[in-house]
């Protein structure tokens, strides 16, 4: 039988629970429906956003939480997902870059590093969707996540195929105009040759030759470019090395009789420059070729091509043949060749140097010409 006692404690006992869950509700709930309110908002924005949001565990792959874009981008429901892995929408050629990934985040527990790849998800149609995904390590409690956020690049993939192509293109085109200006190069060479053959004047026959190696000069570099992976310079070092040998055949000269030496650094020159520049070698090697060594002398010839930090170039050829006159001016000089050789390092807005020490040599310093849009 119960006391008065004890209804006495049991209506303070109530009053005590009543107080404590007034008490919970005026400082917990409050704040427990914010939290619950700013968890709804966040997962309305992330449902809202067009990118495809991925929450997986780690090691397992299992998906923990998916947005709606990801479910609608790939054609599977949320309950689908949440009993998918990443395996199960990654392109089978591009998982293992993504494990990779994956696994060395995890390994190495790096919260704070996003790694961002290109990848291929599959739909449920076995459609294929080109993706740039940044990938994330996070940890709730004990336990690790990645976050993967998707954007969609079908668009821009389009766009870089197609602009590949018009690439692809153009190099054709470019590598068949080359192609076609260096044929016709030859043809006039051809045609200079078959000229020589009937002119009885030696001064004549001397001036076509020196006009014929002036166009297989402009040819060799057409040639060089057409043949390159880049079609707008050439490694000149190469090509002076190819011109030399040929200026050398095309003058009947024994290499025993004047000995070459070649010292060139390895320089990638544009067309603008090349050509003038070329043309330069050509002029002064032929120089040597024809007046430096008379009555078939021995001797020795020299080019050098050195690149320097600066953005210069220095060019040196020289001989120690018989040398050139002391009272030769080189800006007053008639001859042909010399008159070009000077015209040409103004076109090069370089400047050449004469020094007549133990021979001649020629010292030429430029720089390489800027592209300048033809209209």
């Amino acid at each position: 039988m119960r006391s008065d006692s004890d209804d006495n404690w049991d209506s303070i006992r109530e009053k005590i629970i009543g107080l404590g869950e007034q008490s919970i509700r005026k400082s917990y709930y409050p704040e427990l429906q914010q939290r619950l309110s700013e968890l709804e908002r966040f997962r309305a924005l992330l449902d809202e956003t067009n990118e495809a949001i991925f929450l997986c565990e780690v090691p397992s792959g299992r998906f923990a939480d998916v947005n709606k874009s990801a479910c609608q981008q790939l054609g599977y429901s949320s309950s689908q997902m949440l009993g998918m892995r990443v395996d199960d929408i990654i392109a089978l050629d591009k998982m293992e870059e993504m494990r990779t990934i994956i696994f060395s985040l995890f390994d190495g527990k790096h919260l704070q590093n996003r790694k961002t790849i290109e990848t291929v998800l599959m739909g449920d149609d076995s459609s294929q969707t080109n993706v740039e995904m940044s990938i994330s390590l996070v940890r709730f409690g004990d336990a690790f996540y990645t976050v993967m956020v998707a954007h969609d690049i079908t668009e821009r993939k389009i766009f870089e195929d197609a602009l590949k192509s018009s690439l692809r293109e153009k190099e054709v085109l470019i590598k068949e105009i080359h192609h076609r200006v260096k044929n016709n190069m030859q043809i006039i060479s051809s045609l200079l040759n078959l000229q020589k053959q009937y002119v009885n004047d030696e001064e004549a026959v001397n001036v076509l030759k020196e006009s014929q190696n002036r166009v297989k000069s402009m040819a060799m570099i057409h040639e060089k470019l057409y043949k390159s992976r880049s079609f707008s310079e050439i490694n000149f070092s190469d090509y002076i090395r190819g011109l030399v040998s040929d200026l050398f055949y095309s003058y009947g000269v024994d290499s025993n009789r004047i000995r070459t030496i070649i010292v060139l650094d390895e320089v990638m020159m544009g067309l603008e420059t090349a050509i003038p520049c070329g043309l330069i070698v050509s002029e002064l090697v032929t120089n040597t070729l024809k007046y430096a060594f008379p009555h078939q002398e021995e001797g020795e010839f020299r080019i050098e091509l050195h690149a320097y930090e600066d953005g210069f170039y220095e060019l040196i050829i020289s001989d120690n043949g018989v040398g050139i006159p002391e009272n030769f001016d080189l800006d007053e000089t008639e001859t042909l060749g010399l008159q070009l050789v000077k015209s040409l390092v103004n076109q090069l807005e370089g400047t050449v140097e004469l020094i007549r020490e133990g021979g001649t040599m020629f010292k030429i310093k430029f720089k390489e010409l800027e592209y300048k849009e033809r209209i």
